[in-house]
């Protein structure tokens, strides 16, 4: 009696214990279940969004054919096939170049014309101004037949012996009368003077009021004053030589000139 009663109780309370699991686990369940559903929502709408992103990227680039696939009646998402046309046409979308004309705009030209007339004018009144500076007036030179008597008395006024202005001008430009003759150097005038030497030295020689390089007068009494300025007759007039001109075979010309004339 006691076994069976002890049987009964057991297999009571393995009833009770095995319920009372279940009905646990089952409550344990249901959350899980719940956040489990929630998802699988969230996951479909992802899905189908990025699925329609998807399609519609891609329609942008070639045709094609969308061909819906059947759904796993035991898998909640869908999914769907893309199949392309071979045979479809490619679009081939290329921004166009721009044409380029060969040539010049109508800016440039209108440009071009203005630069053009606005040099003509500029090159109008440097001509006009140059016509008004230059002087139409020619000159005319009195020289005398003989250039002796100048020799006398531009060497009488500066201490030069004549002979050696003599020698000088027929040295440096063959005794020649009035001329605008220049060398490469410079020098200029029946004496070669350089201008900048002039400037210093220069004398009015006939008395006409200006000192001109080119006047045979004027400048055979310059000569005389700077050869006297120079050194003169010191040393056989070799320092006065040098300095008009620094080269020994041009002192030894002027004076084998001036002996030939009886120095």
């Amino acid at each position: 009696m006691c076994a069976a009663s002890n049987a009964r109780k057991t297999s009571l309370m393995n009833f009770k214990s095995r319920t009372g699991r279940t009905y646990k686990i089952r409550i344990n369940q249901r959350p899980k279940e719940r956040i489990t559903a929630y998802f699988n929502k969230i996951i479909k709408e992802k899905v189908l969004v990025t699925g329609l992103a998807s399609v519609f990227a891609i329609s942008l680039i070639a045709p094609f054919v969308a061909i819906p696939a059947n759904a796993d009646r035991n898998n909640s998402t869908s999914s769907v096939k893309i199949v392309f046309d071979k045979n479809a046409s490619i679009v081939d979308v290329v921004k166009p170049a721009p044409v380029i004309t060969p040539g010049q705009s109508a800016q440039d030209i209108a440009d071009q014309a203005a630069a053009e007339i606005a040099a003509a004018q500029a090159a109008a009144a440097v001509k006009q101004k140059l016509q008004k500076a230059v002087s139409t007036r020619t000159k005319v030179y009195n020289d005398p037949s003989d250039f002796n008597a100048i020799y006398n008395t531009a060497g009488a006024a500066y201490g030069i012996d004549p002979r050696i202005l003599h020698a000088v001008h027929y040295v440096e430009t063959g005794a020649s009368g009035s001329t605008s003759k220049r060398n490469p150097s410079g020098a200029t005038g029946p004496m070669q003077f350089i201008p900048s030497t002039w400037r210093h030295y220069a004398v009015d020689g006939n008395g006409d009021g200006n000192t001109d390089i080119t006047n045979v007068v004027d400048a055979i009494y310059t000569a005389a004053h700077y050869l006297s300025a120079s050194g003169g007759s010191v040393n056989g007039y070799k320092t006065a030589l040098w300095s008009y001109n620094p080269s020994s075979y041009y002192y030894s010309k002027v004076m084998s000139v001036a002996q030939s004339l009886g120095y």
